[in-house]
């Protein structure tokens, strides 16, 4: 399904490339220098060979055949695809280009493509082929190949993976690798501790068993994990975690997307125990759906854009990690927030241009409090005209609530713990892919984008000698900031001046015996 999509897009993106050649012009830019990390670090992660982009973006050569292809995605803001609005609120990995990245792209593009010195372009980054996190401590697979027909329709298949462990175990990370990223649209990991699942998978032809909505009963965890292309794998922050139970099975259901190649998958499931003591056990929550809309109920009339409000009184003093909207191909918009009973609001995510194949769990930088008697809030968008490019129906039909894709939803998921004193202070790294012992020194850059001076924020468990240092953007040494300088736990402030430091995309690393940490920053102007 990705791949088709993409493959419409390449085709539009290449007609635009015949109709404006790149004209030969000065550019201060050059790829070993400029654009190269810029590619290395907002695409490559996708377009290499094995991924779900229709072409790589390793070398030279692979960028500069590409050229006006990444002028316009980049330039339209099609590509990276980020979706929630920047302006409305930042999250952990993020990956977004600034006005001044983009503007580079396309000057260098409009230059001429020129490749600098080749000896001074960046390595390609090294990418993990098992795991985001490391070595995980437990890994279970699916017992076997699953074959999903082309028939050019959706499936629900579940499938049950048993756990054998004489205890039950707190888990630090829990990470879903897909087999075959092609077909596979998302994924939603449930946890039971019955034989339900079994005996629904052993009554089925074949391997699994299909169902749309849920699981065919109520398992004890409906949302023990998830997965969606393109998803950031993370650690729980210190003291944080899930359980799994001793002699449990763990529920994939994986949906397939529509596709008219019979293919296969098999999956697995990385599980990372916690080092840590775990103290606050997290839940996964479906906040806000159609039973909180004030307007429902939840009918999208054809030829119609309909705009659905919902609300919910939290009964109790939370901490939120995550929020994760979900819908489907007539969804255009998304706003969620929540207001305090003093009437202050807080920005939870706002996306302008929803994209059904572009969906994820966007990740606070630092834990959120939401006092008990606030309302959360959410905005819903959603277009069933003609006018809708993304509309399955032609003409437009009235659509209701439904697993097919062809239906719709409206759901918003959120990481909620009660809260504790000082959750607010809690800030976390916002680096994609470090692997780290969990929960062991957490960072972060601001503000960030900066000029002059910025500050990094960090705190520890323990108390640790500290080195911090500025990096650029292909790891060479641009300013020690501090080396081996001791620091005693809790939270922490460094100012980091940046006088003299020209404007780009740096790295700031924060090395202690508690693991390391690094951020990116952007330096303006």
């Amino acid at each position: 399904m990705m791949k088709n999509y993409f493959s419409t897009l390449l085709l539009a993106f290449a007609l635009v490339g015949r109709l404006q050649p790149a004209q030969a012009q000065n550019t201060p830019y050059t790829f070993s220098q400029d654009i190269a990390p810029l590619v290395y670090q907002h695409c490559t992660n996708c377009h290499r060979t094995g991924e779900v982009a229709p072409f790589p973006l390793t070398t030279y050569a692979e960028v500069a055949s590409h050229g006006q292809t990444i002028k316009y995605a980049t330039g339209t803001r099609y590509m990276p695809p980020w979706k929630p609005d920047p302006n409305y609120r930042h999250y952990l990995d993020e990956n977004t280009l600034t006005n001044a990245e983009i503007a580079k792209i396309a000057s260098w593009v409009d230059g001429g493509m020129p490749q600098g010195n080749a000896a001074q372009t960046p390595p390609v980054p090294t990418y993990p082929s098992g795991s985001q996190l490391g070595t995980p401590d437990m890994v279970i697979p699916m017992a076997q190949k699953f074959t999903h027909l082309g028939n050019g329709q959706d499936m629900y298949r579940i499938f049950v993976l048993p756990i054998n462990m004489p205890t039950d175990r707190d888990i630090a990370a829990i990470e879903f690798r897909a087999g075959n990223k092609s077909i596979t649209h998302h994924v939603i990991i449930g946890m039971d501790t019955t034989q339900q699942a079994q005996a629904l998978d052993a009554a089925a032809p074949g391997y699994g068993y299909t169902q749309f909505g849920g699981f065919g009963f109520n398992p004890i965890e409906t949302n023990f994990a998830a997965w969606v292309p393109g998803m950031q794998s993370r650690f729980y922050p210190s003291g944080m975690g899930k359980k799994l139970y001793r002699r449990s099975s763990l529920l994939l259901q994986i949906h397939y997307g529509p596709n008219y190649v019979t293919q296969s998958d098999s999956s697995v499931v990385n599980i990372f125990f916690a080092r840590q003591p775990v103290t606050r056990y997290i839940q996964t929550l479906p906040a806000i759906s159609p039973v909180t809309l004030t307007n429902g109920p939840f009918v999208i009339p054809a030829n119609q854009t309909s705009t659905f409000h919902a609300q919910l009184t939290v009964p109790f003093e939370a901490t939120i990690l995550s929020v994760a909207p979900h819908s489907h191909l007539l969804s255009k918009s998304w706003k969620v927030w929540a207001v305090k009973p003093n009437g202050d609001t807080i920005r939870l995510v706002k996306i302008n241009d929803w994209d059904f194949r572009w969906q994820g769990t966007y990740r606070f930088t630092g834990l959120q409090r939401i006092p008990a008697g606030s309302r959360l809030m959410a905005d819903a968008t959603y277009d069933n005209t003609a006018q809708n490019p993304r509309n399955p129906n032609s003409p437009p039909v009235t659509t209701q609530w439904g697993e097919s894709t062809t239906s719709e939803m409206l759901l918003t998921y959120f990481d909620v713990l009660p809260y504790q004193t000082g959750d607010e202070n809690v800030v976390l790294s916002a680096m994609p892919g470090v692997a780290t012992t969990p929960g062991t020194v957490q960072m972060a850059v601001y503000p960030n984008p900066s000029s002059g001076a910025t500050a990094i924020n960090f705190q520890m468990e323990r108390a640790s000698p500290v080195t911090v240092s500025l990096l650029d953007a292909t790891g060479r040494l641009v300013r020690s900031v501090v080396r081996e300088k001791a620091f005693p736990a809790g939270p922490q402030q460094l100012p980091l001046p940046l006088s003299g430091v020209k404007a780009g995309i740096y790295i700031v690393r924060l090395e202690s015996s508690q693991g390391t940490r690094s951020e990116k920053l952007v330096v303006t102007e």
